[in-house]
């Protein structure tokens, strides 16, 4: 999937009348004609439930928002197939006199690819819900995160994203067994997780640090996290033994030197507990920037 080109098709436009909200937020939601619908899933400046859009149930939970355009796998093995996409707003926010749009024509807005085939209600399975597994069906099919900035457009504009073969099909594979216990414990690592991931270069910790890192958290007392390359080539190991709940890497191999974009393995243990984590880095930011 990370190899397919991705093709944006600007199909809608938005509304040429905004719409006031009785909490005095001005509107400009996507024409029900053209587009499509996402996802959007959390904002940076605002509650997500204070979001203007119509859909929201105001309860802070994803909902579904008319956007004006269409994302499409160009290399789907049945030809090109329409798939989904999940929106965080990254620069607007949702106060009394407030402009906002449904997808921010003048300023930064963060997406990721849903490699799915396109549904209009977005209910894909269990959605946003655990799938047995400690993910989302939404987030085990997320492919590409992309950010937006001044993504002014003309109906019928095309954008694509053409990748140039980052993974090789056949050669990049990762296999792995354990015997080990799965018995739920003192050492639980079902709830542990990776953040920022996929990251791109930064997340908003980093602003006050000056410095890169990633974090592992809701980790027990004692854990121990060893990183590998997607070919299995050791990278890095941290030991973590005190009572607080998380622990960060910051992005180095044991020799101390800065880790290349990829696709890494990060296996954590806990006495007889283990789990496999999948972390995609990518160390420069590529900001997307149409006009």
């Amino acid at each position: 999937y990370l190899q397919r080109d991705i093709q944006v098709r600007f199909t809608g436009e938005f509304e040429e009348e905004p719409t006031t909200t009785s909490g005095g937020v001005v509107y400009y939601a996507a024409k029900a004609e053209g587009g499509s619908d996402a996802w959007i899933h959390g904002a940076r400046l605002s509650e997500l439930a204070l979001h203007p859009d119509a859909n929201n149930l105001g309860d802070g939970a994803p909902f579904r928002i008319r956007v004006p355009f269409e994302v499409w796998d160009m290399e789907a093995e049945g030809g090109p197939e329409q798939i989904d996409i999940a929106i965080y707003d990254r620069k607007q926010s949702y106060n009394e006199g407030d402009t906002v749009y449904a997808f921010n024509p003048y300023d930064r807005m963060y997406t990721h690819f849903i490699h799915l085939a396109y549904q209009e209600d977005g209910q894909y399975g269990t959605v946003w819900e655990d799938a047995g597994n400690g993910f989302s069906t939404i987030e085990n099919n997320l492919t590409w995160n992309a950010v937006w900035w001044s993504a002014q457009f003309n109906q019928g504009d095309t954008l694509t994203f053409n990748y140039a073969n980052p993974i090789q099909a056949g050669i990049d594979e990762f296999s792995f067994s354990t015997t080990a216990n799965t018995v739920s414990s003192s050492n639980d690592l079902s709830a542990v997780s990776v953040y920022p991931n996929p990251y791109y270069g930064f997340h908003e910790l980093e602003q006050a640090r000056n410095d890169k890192y990633v974090s592992f958290n809701n980790l027990p007392a004692d854990a121990t996290i060893r990183v590998y390359s997607l070919g299995g080539t050791f990278v890095r190991e941290i030991v973590k033994s005190d009572e607080t709940q998380f622990a960060e890497w910051d992005l180095k191999n044991q020799y101390g030197y800065p880790v290349a974009s990829g696709l890494y393995i990060v296996r954590i243990e806990s006495g007889s507990e283990e789990k496999i984590l999948k972390l995609s880095l990518v160390q420069e930011t590529q900001v997307l920037k149409y006009y």
